[in-house]
């Protein structure tokens, strides 16, 4: 007696496995996504808290550097780095976050000269903001934001129909 499977036996349980995975690709990317937004959120609010505690710590004033080729970047090719000298690419680097890793999320910066000042005193860093949504989800956006005179840093979903993302408050609270 043949023991096996037969060709319609294997043919349905092919159909059954592509029918899984057309349902749980987009569910899979959906956490992938996410995960991203919330790991640059993380790192975006870290460095911008790093420059302040070591612009203290050392009484020096310090600067974050957004290196990227335009005012806006979606392919990965940019970078911030934490230094001791207001010119980019010069001076002790003291934290570095890579867009590698960030590869499919729109990266936008607000701040002028594309950098955060810290000052030496208080640590507080210059105002503006840096943007960032998936390439497919443009209404979904974050935003880091810091205010110099407050000195506060925060991550806020910057939403025009008051919806929340990625379990960040409104900005506008």
């Amino acid at each position: 007696m043949n023991r096996g499977f037969t060709l319609l036996e294997l043919l349905i349980t092919l159909v059954v496995l592509a029918l899984l995975l057309s349902w749980a690709a987009p569910s899979y990317q959906s956490v992938t996504e996410s995960s991203k937004m919330k790991r640059l959120a993380a790192e975006l609010h870290g460095i911008v808290l790093l420059g302040k505690s070591q612009a203290v710590l050392r009484r020096e004033r310090l600067w974050a550097h957004v290196i990227m080729p335009g005012v806006s970047s979606a392919d990965g090719q940019w970078k911030i780095e934490l230094t001791d000298n207001e010119t980019p690419g010069s001076g002790d680097v003291l934290q570095i976050i890579d867009g590698v890793g960030f590869r499919e999320l729109v990266v936008e910066v607000g701040y002028a000269s594309n950098q955060i000042s810290f000052d030496d005193v208080h640590g507080r860093p210059s105002s503006g903001n840096i943007k960032f949504h998936p390439i497919a989800r443009a209404d979904q956006k974050l935003k880091l934001i810091s205010h110099t005179q407050s000195a506060r840093v925060r991550v806020c979903s910057d939403s025009d129909n008051n919806e929340i993302f990625y379990g960040f408050a409104l900005c506008n609270e």
